[in-house]
C-alpha cells in the first residue's frame, strides 16, 4: 500500500472542498492507486489518442501543449499539485486535442481508467472529487485565458517570476516563450530588461 504521505497534497485539494474521506475509504483508494516518479521529457498524454491515466502532480513540472500544422505550441506549464489530465477525458473516451508532457522528474500518484472506475463503484464521493478536479481545471484555464488577453508578455512573464520561480530557474526558454506566445528573442530581450540573464 501507498505510504499516506503520498497523498498529502491530493487531501488537502479534497478538504479544500469540503471532501472528506473515512480510514477504510482511504484504504480502498490507496489500494488503487499507483505512486510513480517519471523521468524528463516522459509523454503521459498524447495528443489525438485516447486519455487511459489520470495523474496527480506532487511535485515537478509538466506542460502542456498541442502541435498544429507542425508547430509545438505550449499551452501550461504545471508546477504546483494539480491534476494533470481530467476524469471526462477518462470516463468518455473522447481523444485528447493536447499532450501532457514533464519537463523535470515529476513525482505522480496514478489512476488507470479501470481503477478509476472501481473507485467510484466503491466511494460515490468520488464523484464530488471529479467536481473539484473539474472546477480546478477550469479555474486554471480560466485564469491563463484572462492573462493571455488582458497582460502583456512582459507581465505574464513576471507573474511566472512571482508565482512560478522554479519555472524561471527549470524550464528551458522556448516553452515558456511558446506559453507566452512570443519569439524567444522577445523573451530574452524581457529577461534582459529584468536584469536576467
Amino acid at each position: 500500500m501507498i505510504s499516506r504521505k503520498h497523498f498529502e497534497n491530493v487531501c488537502r485539494i479534497a478538504q479544500q472542498y469540503g471532501i472528506l474521506f473515512t480510514p477504510d475509504e482511504f484504504k480502498t483508494i490507496s489500494s488503487h492507486t499507483q505512486h510513480r516518479v517519471l523521468p524528463p521529457h516522459t509523454v503521459i498524454m498524447e495528443q489525438g489518442k485516447a486519455v487511459n491515466t489520470l495523474y496527480f502532480l506532487n511535485s515537478g513540472i509538466a506542460r502542456l501543449y498541442r502541435v498544429e500544422k507542425g508547430i509545438d505550441h505550449t499551452l501550461g506549464i504545471v508546477s504546483t499539485n494539480h491534476f494533470l489530465s481530467t476524469p471526462l477525458y477518462l470516463q468518455s473516451g473522447q481523444l485528447s486535442t493536447c499532450a501532457l508532457e514533464s519537463l523535470t522528474e515529476i513525482d505522480v500518484l496514478v489512476w488507470d481508467k479501470e481503477n478509476a472506475l472501481l473507485l467510484k463503484q466503491a466511494i460515490p464521493r468520488m464523484y464530488d472529487m471529479d467536481l473539484a478536479i473539474m472546477d480546478r481545471l477550469l479555474t486554471w484555464l480560466q485564469d491563463n485565458q484572462i492573462d493571455a488577453i488582458c497582460m502583456t508578455a512582459e507581465e505574464r512573464y513576471k507573474k511566472i517570476m512571482d508565482t512560478q520561480p522554479e519555472v524561471i530557474q527549470q524550464v528551458p526558454l522556448k516553452y515558456i516563450a511558446s506559453f507566452l506566445a512570443i519569439h524567444q528573442d522577445s523573451l530574452s530581450r524581457i529577461r534582459k530588461t529584468l536584469g536576467q540573464k
